[in-house]
């Protein structure tokens, strides 16, 4: 019996967002990797019987099937788990611990999260790369429309600037100077809007305004802004950062006013009432969602900002530790055990059933 546990994180303030997908071509994207993360656990039993049990706390599922025989229900999930090609049976847990439609990237953390899983299963761990790119692959052969920086900031984690020839990345990580890192953990916040945002019928009024022409000075604006956004970090200069965080986000609203939804206009007012420096939508925008506001200078000031968000009915901090570590991998080995014996030792003990940690691949 071999186990596996991967998690890996989500991103916010994803200055540059919308850049780095097939129909941008080029792009830079500046975001952070928060410690809010997917959680995936694999049980794989090497052995004749070739099926699969899949369990996805999120949409309270928890199905059957055969290798041979994917039943399509959560499609690129599957895909991956076939496609790994794992000898024998598996088990595959997704947690419930990210919320879907959130704009933080949680498809995509998931995905990173369960690639490395099933490499790991096979004793052919990723690095950070791999599983940004094969993660990312997964989504886009099914059909789904997906650019690069989630993954990538899955992956790696971290604070980065990702500059983008679609679909390939090329990372740079940022590491600001101590004090403004403090600062930034203090007054960076993440809103959730109270409500998940889908995005696959504005993405395609997007494709379709530019394929007439339109919207190639908002990317443009954008990329600039990803740019402006990790030099103000690498230096330390907040106040830079909140402006590349506005500009980002008037670049979204101008390239179609769908992708700020009430409530995001509503925090915006808010945040600036309170003298908030710079905020953004998270992700592709849209009514729900998130966004990321960095506070005002003043801690009292930040205080009152955060007490008036919490008064609102559905809006929720995400706040998390920021700059998380990629994703991580631990694998474990229980010898003369099958499936059903570890799911008996499961409903029986409420601790980490891995045992002794075999390898753990960062």
């Amino acid at each position: 019996m071999i186990l596996v546990h991967a998690t890996a994180p989500t991103r916010t303030a994803d200055v540059g967002g919308w850049t780095d997908t097939w129909f941008a071509r080029r792009g830079s994207v500046c975001n952070i990797a928060i410690d809010h993360r997917s959680d995936v656990r694999l049980r794989a039993q090497p052995g004749s019987e070739r099926w699969v049990r899949l369990i996805v706390r999120m949409t309270g599922e928890d199905y059957e099937f055969s290798m041979g025989d994917p039943p399509g229900r959560h499609p690129i999930i599957e895909h991956a788990i076939v496609a790994s090609d794992i000898p024998g049976s598996i088990e595959v847990d997704i947690a419930d611990s990210t919320v879907p439609g959130s704009g933080l990237g949680t498809s995509a953390s998931v995905m990173v999260a369960l690639v490395s899983a099933l490499a790991a299963a096979i004793g052919d761990p990723l690095d950070a790369g791999e599983a940004a790119a094969m993660a990312h692959s997964y989504e886009t052969v099914t059909g789904k429309q997906s650019g690069v920086q989630d993954h990538a900031a899955a992956a790696w984690g971290g604070i980065s600037r990702f500059d983008v020839q679609y679909p390939m990345v090329r990372r740079e990580l940022i590491v600001p100077p101590p004090a403004a890192a403090a600062q930034l953990a203090a007054r960076l916040h993440t809103i959730y809007l109270g409500a998940p945002h889908a995005s696959s019928a504005l993405h395609d009024e997007v494709i379709a305004r530019l394929d007439a022409g339109h919207g190639e000075d908002e990317l443009e604006q954008m990329r600039m802004a990803a740019r402006a956004a990790a030099d103000a970090l690498a230096l330390g200069d907040l106040g830079a950062y909140g402006m590349a965080l506005h500009e980002s986000h008037e670049a979204i609203e101008s390239m179609h006013a769908g992708l700020v939804g009430d409530d995001a206009h509503a925090l915006a007012v808010l945040a600036r009432e309170h003298g908030a420096r710079g905020w953004k939508v998270n992700g592709a925008g849209g009514h729900g969602g998130s966004m990321a506001v960095l506070g005002p200078e003043d801690p009292e000031a930040d205080l009152a900002f955060r007490a008036a968000i919490a008064q609102h009915a559905g809006w929720q901090r995400f706040d998390a530790a920021l700059g998380a570590p990629g994703v991580t991998t631990e694998v474990s080995v229980m010898e003369g055990k099958d499936l059903a014996e570890l799911r008996a030792a499961l409903a029986d003990d409420d601790s980490d059933p891995t045992g002794d940690l075999l390898r753990s691949h960062p």
